[in-house]
């Protein structure tokens, strides 16, 4: 059985030997062209990572010819995030994400089985090797070619690979007390194994990351055999490298991401449901997603509207759609009393409270100078659809590799929005979603005005990321996709996986041609 499996996969490899030519084409020219003088002269990790991510190339594009059907391509999502997002897990310097202090801090206390931070004295307790590793990623290293400072220090510039955890209980300021303890189990879990097998310190960030990973890899498989439409865009979208980067590191946005694109994937087979099918149990699985979700972010309770977005067809009876609006009714009620008696009161334990007094920031002075100012507030809101997002869809603070890509980047994320097949969806619904990514963009804007931005600053919000938005992505394709041709649609689907893993391999390379 297993050289029949073998031998097929033989015949994968040959058959795709046109795809995998143009991976390894388009990666080489692209690396090479990213090189500076350092990385000619020492230039051993970006040819390890080349040639890793070479072969791996020729894995996947083989593994998709293999499993490209509707009912095992979710194993092509699962393999591709979990060894990208792994690799990725290595090569990030360590606390080189936005926050990551904060949150190796509140996965620590998680791995302890500390689930709602306690806060005392201006600050809350971890141990001392969290300390040392945000403390040693702050190191600044010179050397004839490169500076590295900030949170940019890999593994080959501290010594934490060769210590022992330190258990010893210090003080920290900040630990986003204000999320909910689940979205930091996975990390919590890869530190409680690195503490039980007595690792060295750098496994505790290591396999937090790696966990953090898993989770992410299986929330999109879940997803992508869950959809019945647009499965290989949710692969692309969930893929946007900058998703993989955040996926790899202790951040909660893995499993705020992940969960957002597994509940969309369930509002599409919801969509695609026979009508007269949807009763008490859809609605529950639904209200309790779009509830887990919305208490990581408050935006993201709109993301219960999706279910406003169905046609009325689709439900049981008539009392099942009405029950629809209670379950959103419901889910607002329980976020605004989360916001109100818990994630407000512990947003203030942080430094963001500091950061309120020095920037003099009040969301209720806010509130008054909005209304007062409503002309102005309206401009400042419209704006938004003009303004960049202060982070780009591939990697953070990279600009050698946003300069040279980022523009091919964006044409292949148009392309796979505007242009990619899928089935014709009624423009009631097209309408529906459309206004609620609206929504969410702008009240996203709204949220920061608020919490975020000095008084007064109306045109000049401050805080917003494009992380924020990755899961919309995988909406765009049932709004503005118009690309409802007939026939064997094989070929795009294997242009658009190899062109996904060719740019998660840029985003490898260009790690390490500028961190090691």
């Amino acid at each position: 059985m297993l050289n029949d499996k073998l031998n097929l996969f033989k015949v994968n490899l040959i058959k795709s030997k046109k795809y995998w030519l143009i991976y390894l084409v388009f990666i080489l020219i692209f690396s090479l062209s990213f090189f500076s003088m350092k990385n000619y002269i020492h230039p051993k990790m970006e040819i390890a990572v080349i040639f890793l991510v070479s072969i791996l190339g020729i894995f996947f594009i083989s593994f998709y010819q293999y499993h490209n059907s509707d009912n095992e391509i979710y194993k092509v999502a699962f393999i591709i995030i979990l060894t990208f997002g792994i690799i990725c897990s290595f090569l990030t310097p360590i606390c080189f994400i936005p926050d990551g202090a904060e949150h190796f801090v509140r996965s620590e206390m998680t791995s302890e089985g500390i689930l709602v931070p306690h806060y005392e004295n201006g600050s809350y307790m971890t141990i001392q090797t969290t300390l040392d590793l945000i403390k040693n990623s702050k190191n600044t290293l010179s050397t004839k070619y490169d500076k590295i400072n900030g949170f940019k220090a890999n593994i080959f510039q501290t010594d934490a690979d060769t210590k022992s955890i330190n258990y010893t209980h210090v003080k920290y300021p900040s630990a986003f007390a204000q999320n909910p303890f689940y979205g930091y189990l996975a990390q919590g879990f890869g530190m409680f194994i690195a503490k039980s097998l007595n690792l060295n310190a750098i496994w505790l960030l290591w396999l937090g990351r790696i966990c953090n990973v898993i989770l992410y890899s299986v929330l999109i498989a879940l997803a992508v055999k869950k959809t019945p439409i647009l499965k290989v865009p949710m692969i692309v979208f969930s893929c946007i490298p900058l998703a993989i980067y955040q996926s790899s590191s202790l951040s909660i946005d893995a499993f705020i991401n992940g969960l957002a694109i597994l509940m969309i994937a369930y509002f599409f087979w919801m969509y695609k449901a026979p009508d007269r099918s949807l009763g008490k149990k859809e609605l529950i699985i639904f209200t309790i997603i779009g509830l887990l979700l919305g208490l990581t972010k408050i935006t993201l309770f709109l993301f219960m509207l999706l279910i406003l977005c169905l046609p009325k067809s689709k439900f049981k009876e008539d009392k099942y759609y009405y029950l629809s609006i209670l379950c959103i009714i419901f889910v607002g009620i329980l976020g605004l009393i989360w916001i109100k008696f818990y994630a407000s009161y512990a947003f203030q334990h942080s430094f963001r409270h500091n950061y309120w007094i020095l920037k003099n920031i009040n969301n209720t002075s806010q509130l008054n100078y909005v209304l007062s100012h409503k002309f102005n507030a309206l401009i400042g809101i419209l704006s938004i659809f003009t303004k960049y997002l202060d982070n780009d869809l591939l990697l953070y603070a990279n600009n050698l590799f946003i300069n040279k890509i980022n523009s091919v980047y964006l044409m292949f994320i148009g392309a796979i929005i505007l242009l990619y097949p899928s089935e014709k969806i009624d423009l009631k619904s097209k309408i529906s979603v459309f206004i609620l990514i609206v929504l969410i963009y702008v009240g996203t804007y709204i949220t920061f005005l608020f919490t975020w931005t000095p008084i007064g600053h109306l045109n000049n919000i401050i805080g917003v990321k494009a992380r924020y938005f990755l899961p919309l992505f995988v909406l765009l394709p049932f709004v503005f996709g118009f690309n409802h041709m007939e026939g064997d649609k094989s070929s795009i689907d294997m242009y658009a996986i190899v062109l996904t893993i060719s740019f998660l391999a840029l985003m490898l390379i260009s790690s390490a041609i500028k961190f090691y």
